[in-house]
């Protein structure tokens, strides 16, 4: 005999598939995700992390560029620094919130364009499945938060303007683009990408050939004016380490080529591979009605992935591009969850098991990063392997308080690092670092009684001489002058075994007024 299901039941399937695809769901899920993360980077040593570090320095000054990365993060960080001081909240907290960010404008994409809105939700938690997104940026990272950011908000205001052409949207889409622009320098690559699909569609086309395209291409335009005008006059600075690393070794132009396409190969599979293996699981069962399914949106998106890894092949056979990392790829295939999940929408493929599956698979990887970042800095006592969160800079930061009190004084580092480390820990001591940021000079120390210098080996060995770190910097200053106190010193690691120590070096030097 057939069992029958009561009204009841009937009904609580879908209410269940409902909640699983609400938008509130989701923001609620987020908001908590984050915010434990947030807990967990209190709880971990406060040694930063590389970027981390590099903001809290920079974050003494408020310029229009500061070296490699473009200045949109450096911009907010120095914001929050100003306004809740510096605190290990303040700079997780900042990065949780992009991040938070980052999946509501991803889901407003989606949504925008979905026939299911439900599977809004599915395009959204596709970002977790991205290790580069999920775990890298959580990570460390910045300038690669600040990119998703300005992605995820490109591809919701290119949609607006293409579903909702109203003056609103357009003037929005040019903000878009004004803030990726200044987020990563390989953003550019995105909105050429993203206007050839659109000319490639008659209709799309027609809606963005309009007159609202003026105002916002002014917006974008005085978005990126002030660094642009920095990068003319400080090029050479700003791109120097970025070409360094997508250049390579001398090997002719052949194995240049090889090697480029190998590096994009390998980078494009690292960032998509565990989405598609993970969307495959979820929809086994239709995989090939997902496969043939296509629409206009699948079209549009699908293009604009295509067309900028088009672009960055370009690149690899024109501009010598050797060394394609996966996260330099994140803005331009951040759109690859969105684009599975139209294909899922344009095959008409009922939601409810998908969402169990996906939602499951989300939660998982939300416990997992929470749980690696803490084994990470574990791994000191099980191995001897350190990450930077457990260099004991707040030790050092003791120390040189000591020295540098009873003195108008300015500490010196040997690099971004450990002054972002010092300034965390010393937030009213001016630091400083040689070289300086681009567009600024050294500090004068004639402005000062004393100076502490500080330097290290990024390894921990034994640090160098102190003439050999710091010669070309004194006689750049035009001191002559020895220092009065010289030591090596070593601390125990933050978390470590109490045999395990890190070692740094001072100087001491009182300045003749």
């Amino acid at each position: 005999m057939p069992k029958i299901s009561s009204p009841t039941q009937a009904y609580a399937a879908p209410a269940f598939s409902d909640r699983l695809g609400s938008g509130q769901t989701l923001a609620l899920v987020l908001a908590a995700y984050f915010v434990i993360q947030v807990i967990v980077r209190f709880v971990l040593p406060h040694g930063l992390e590389l970027d981390e570090s590099e903001q809290v320095y920079l974050s003494q000054w408020l310029l229009a560029g500061y070296g490699a990365q473009p200045p949109f993060y450096n911009w907010l960080q120095h914001g929050a620094i100003q306004i809740f001081g510096i605190s290990i909240i303040t700079l997780s907290g900042m990065k949780a919130l992009m991040l938070f960010l980052s999946y509501i404008f991803y889901y407003l994409a989606a949504r925008q364009v979905l026939e299911d809105k439900r599977l809004a939700v599915v395009a959204a938690l596709g970002l977790l499945t991205i290790p580069q997104v999920s775990f890298e940026a959580q990570r460390d990272l910045s300038h690669t938060v600040a990119a998703i950011f300005g992605a995820c908000l490109f591809l919701f205001t290119l949609l607006r303007v293409i579903s909702r052409p109203t003056l609103e949207a357009f003037l929005l889409f040019g903000i878009a683009i004004g803030i990726g622009g200044i987020t990563k320098y390989n953003f550019a690559v995105l909105p050429v990408a993203a206007g050839l699909a659109v000319l490639m569609d008659r209709d799309m086309r027609r809606t963005m050939l309009s007159w609202k395209l003026i105002p916002a291409g002014v917006l974008a335009l005085a978005i990126v004016a002030p660094h642009a005008l920095w990068l003319v006059d400080n090029f050479s600075d700003a791109s120097q380490s970025t070409l360094k690393k997508l250049g390579g070794d001398d090997a002719g132009l052949i194995g240049g080529i090889a090697s480029g396409l190998g590096s994009l190969t390998i980078g494009f599979f690292s960032f998509t591979a565990l989405t598609l293996i993970i969307f495959a699981a979820v929809y086994r069962e239709h995989l090939k009605a997902i496969f043939s399914a296509h629409s206009r949106w699948t079209r549009l998106v699908g293009r604009i992935l295509v067309l900028s890894l088009a672009l960055i092949v370009l690149m690899i056979l024109f501009a010598g591009f050797e060394n394609v990392r996966d996260r330099w790829l994140t803005p331009l295939l951040l759109a690859t969850p969105l684009y599975l999940a139209l294909k899922v929408d344009a095959a008409k493929i009922p939601v409810e098991v998908s969402f169990k599956r996906l939602w499951g698979v989300a939660i998982v990887i939300m416990v997992l990063i929470p749980a690696a970042l803490a084994l990470r800095a574990n791994m000191g006592r099980i191995n001897g392997n350190y990450g930077y969160v457990n260099i004991p800079f707040a030790a050092l930061s003791k120390t040189v308080a000591e020295k540098a009190a009873g003195a108008d004084t300015v500490v010196v580092a040997s690099d971004r690092q450990l002054a972002g480390n010092l300034h965390f820990s010393l937030p009213e001591q001016p630091v400083a670092v040689e070289p300086p940021p681009p567009g600024l000079k050294n500090r004068p120390l004639a402005d000062f009684d004393r100076v502490v210098f500080v330097w290290r080996t990024k390894d921990g060995s034994m640090p160098v001489a102190f003439d050999k770190e710091f010669s070309g910097y004194l006689l750049e200053q035009g001191i002559t002058t020895a220092p009065q106190d010289i030591a090596i010193v070593g601390y125990p690691y933050q978390w470590g075994r109490p045999m395990d120590q890190y070692r740094f070096g001072y100087a001491v030097m009182d300045l003749p007024r």
